[in-house]
């Protein structure tokens, strides 16, 4: 069999979302799929500082990172998209006048702004559902070369923060996470431009892709090639784009999907 590409989404894909529990049949289907020959990629909003380690300890071949802006094969780095000092520094001033909560993810850590209201409530929520031990933004605004890449954020619908997103917009695409998340990416980057590199680089087409996930923040990576897979648990819209729908992550849906396109 010729190797495939295969691309995963974390979570409510490959773990469940919220507990992240990873069923064995997720462990087997990967051993299977990588034993015929297929590269196996994670393909994931979080950047490589918040990888869980029950990912990294799959040994996956690659990794697409914070939306396509950071790019890794066999743990070398491939491509890396960086924002300013001075850009950064600045839109940290810009956030802290709206007092909304916010995750600062960057490639070798993830900051919290400790200055905001609520942040102890905030950043315990998010260190436990992330799974990840954050720093101080302030290590950002008092270094000349310390930056992030991208930004989660909290923004219930409010006129402020309509406001916040149209200013945002200007230098990123504000992805709704739903429940009043957004995920706030460089715009020109997406997991599909992820996906876009390393089919160059590899010499691969998209038909030699398969892409598995099952939320908003995948549309763009399932839109772009002809093998899209959604999770049972996926989002209804997410399902009504892809090309076959599989069972729930807790219902083997991996499993199911490799076999059903005799991936394994």
């Amino acid at each position: 069999m010729t190797s495939k590409l295969l691309f995963f989404d974390i979570d409510g894909t490959l773990i469940t979302e919220g507990p992240g529990v990873m069923p064995d049949s997720v462990k087997l289907a990967l051993e299977r799929a990588r034993s015929n020959g297929h590269l196996l990629f994670i393909n994931t909003g979080r950047t490589k500082s918040s990888l869980p380690k029950k990912i990294t300890d799959l040994n996956f071949d690659g990794y697409v990172c914070g939306c396509g802006i950071n790019i890794f094969l066999h743990n070398k780095e491939l491509f890396s998209r960086k924002l300013t000092n001075d850009f950064c520094k600045n839109l940290v001033y810009k956030l802290r006048e709206y007092k909304v909560s916010v995750l600062y993810e960057a490639s070798h850590a993830v900051y919290f702004d400790y200055t905001l209201p609520n942040a102890e409530q905030w950043i315990r929520a998010a260190e436990k559902i992330f799974q990840i031990k954050g720093e101080n933004i302030e290590d950002v605004l008092h270094s000349d070369t310390l930056t992030y890449d991208k930004i989660l954020a909290i923004l219930p619908p409010t006129p402020e923060n309509e406001e916040l997103k149209s200013y945002l917009s200007q230098y990123f695409q504000c992805i709704d996470r739903s429940n009043n998340m957004y995920e706030i990416i460089q715009k020109g980057f997406s997991k599909a431009s992820g996906i876009d590199f390393l089919c160059e680089y590899l010499g691969k087409s998209k038909e030699d892709c398969y892409v598995f996930g099952d939320s908003e923040n995948d549309r763009a990576m399932l839109e772009a090639v002809p093998n899209s897979i959604a999770m049972g648990n996926a989002t209804p819209s997410i399902k009504e784009i892809c090309s076959y729908v599989t069972a729930s992550v807790e219902e083997d849906g991996i499993y199911k999907a490799m076999e059903h396109f005799s991936l394994i």
